[in-house]
């Protein structure tokens, strides 16, 4: 679906001392009630919904692969491959989620940096959103966004319309619904909002008013939350997760989170490294390849590029599979393989190009992210004896994924009758960039051009900033 940012509230200091609390939200395929009147997929520009515990939608391989189109190598070049490829890597760098401590406290809870000069010329970091949208496609909703959520909105006898709210906010340690995320506690106020689209949201904000909140990376680029803190600002970037971020990825990966789900589609028996093993053996005694079953989470998860020359290089990619048994309940391995031949897509890419608008504001669209409509539902499988219940997951992540960026570049907006001309419009989009806690100005996509010559192409006229 398409995606949009916007530029609302000016660059914040990142200061301040916050609780321990933390928590994070699932996303998936939306329920049938997850509607638009309810603030779910407004306009058609979100991704998903929430999830309930339980319903987690998660990648089952060990290997994700990734590349970047021509069209992105030839407007963001090598240096942003870079900096996507420094987003990749702090998921790369995290340690199996069997590693990490209880209360995952060698995580931070806020990891914003800010650079006033970059938010004064509407320049969004590209490593930060390509971040964001790989937790998206990783499984993790906003947390900000869904720690209240309405689930229903029912009108009586006139005048009264009763509002059902509930949380999809989920602590990493005890698994419990809480309104804090990474330290900062919320509440909510219920916004009834008019057309073009009317809708109606359970709308967050901080308990504290000086809090800092919207701090998670799997909300940096929600757009559909009426609050206007949850955009994602101009001018912020971000150097890693944060905690809540981080305990999703270990909700969703844990060894204990044990889901029936088949392998993804061209995963077949691999040759058992040892000699003395049949093709596809697996450590119950069997050397028939298993593709449905009981499974745990993978545990630690890794993303490989693949080479672009005119098509995508192929890869072969082996590991060994673990499952639960049906026979005596153990846990069994076997070897597996998946191939990816070359000319074919890789589980995610990267592209660019003009987006288009949104069809009710008229504003760009500054990304766009294959939704979870295509992910592998596997309620059915997991509640067979349920079915008169709705029970929305778990499921299984299928590629492939694209995370497109727009290459519209400088954006002013003038608004019919008040601003007309150069000096009374305001910037919509800078730009894409590559923002840093260095000395050094910013990186200007596509060419490196200097904040000098972006001054003065979008800012030339008096008060046009």
């Amino acid at each position: 679906m398409f995606r949009f940012l916007r530029t609302l509230l000016p660059v914040l200091a990142i200061t301040g001392a916050v609780t321990s609390a933390s928590a994070f939200a699932l996303l998936g395929p939306y329920a049938t009630w997850e509607t638009p009147a309810l603030s779910y997929n407004i306009g058609g520009v979100d991704v998903g919904g929430p999830m309930n515990l339980g319903e987690g939608y998660r990648w089952n391989i060990k290997t994700i692969t990734y590349g970047f189109s021509k069209s992105f190598q030839d407007y963001f070049g090598q240096r942003g491959i870079t900096e996507v490829n420094k987003a990749i890597a702090i998921l790369n760098n995290l340690p199996p989620v069997s590693r990490m401590s209880a209360s995952l406290s060698e995580f931070p809870l806020d990891t914003r940096q800010a650079n006033y000069q970059a938010g004064a010329l509407g320049l969004f970091d590209l490593k930060s959103v390509a971040l964001g949208h790989l937790i998206e496609e990783f499984g993790l909703a906003d947390p900000e966004r869904y720690v209240w959520t309405l689930r229903n909105r029912f009108v009586t006898p006139a005048p009264v319309t009763n509002y059902v709210v509930i949380m999809r906010n989920f602590d990493p340690v005890t698994w419990a619904p809480t309104p804090y995320v990474n330290g900062i506690l919320y509440t909510y106020s219920i916004i009834e909002y008019g057309p073009p689209l009317p809708y109606t949201d359970a709308s967050e904000s901080t308990v504290d008013p000086l809090a800092l909140g919207w701090n998670s990376i799997a909300g940096i680029a929600g757009s559909g939350n009426p609050a206007p803190s949850s955009y994602f600002t101009t001018g912020l970037f971000f150097t890693g997760l944060t905690r809540d971020d981080v305990g999703g990825i270990r909700y969703l990966l844990r060894r204990s989170n044990l889901n029936v789900e088949s392998l993804l589609p061209n995963t077949t028996g691999a040759q058992a490294p040892s000699a003395w093993s049949p093709l596809g053996a697996g450590s119950g005694g069997t050397n028939t390849f298993v593709n449905t079953a009981l499974r745990p989470g993978v545990d630690k998860v890794l993303f490989r590029q693949l080479p672009y020359y005119g098509i995508f290089l192929g890869f072969t990619n082996t590991w060994t599979d673990t499952y639960v048994n049906p026979t005596n309940g153990l846990l069994s391995t076997q070897r597996v393989q998946r191939i990816l031949p070359a000319g074919s897509q890789p589980d995610i890419v990267f592209d660019a190009g003009d987006l288009g608008v949104d069809g009710t504001t008229g504003e760009p669209f500054l990304t766009r992210l294959t939704d979870t409509s295509g992910w592998a539902n596997n309620s059915a499988t997991n509640n067979p004896t349920f079915a008169t219940a709705e029970v929305d997951g778990p499921g299984v992540i299928q590629p492939p994924i694209v995370i497109a960026f727009t290459t519209i570049g400088p954006t002013l907006l003038n608004t019919f009758p008040t601003s007309m001309d150069q000096a009374s419009a305001s910037i919509l989009f800078g730009g894409w960039a590559a923002i840093d806690g260095t000395t050094n100005a910013p990186f200007i996509f596509p060419n490196g051009r200097t904040t000098l010559q972006l001054e003065q192409q979008i800012l030339s006229a008096a008060g046009a900033f």
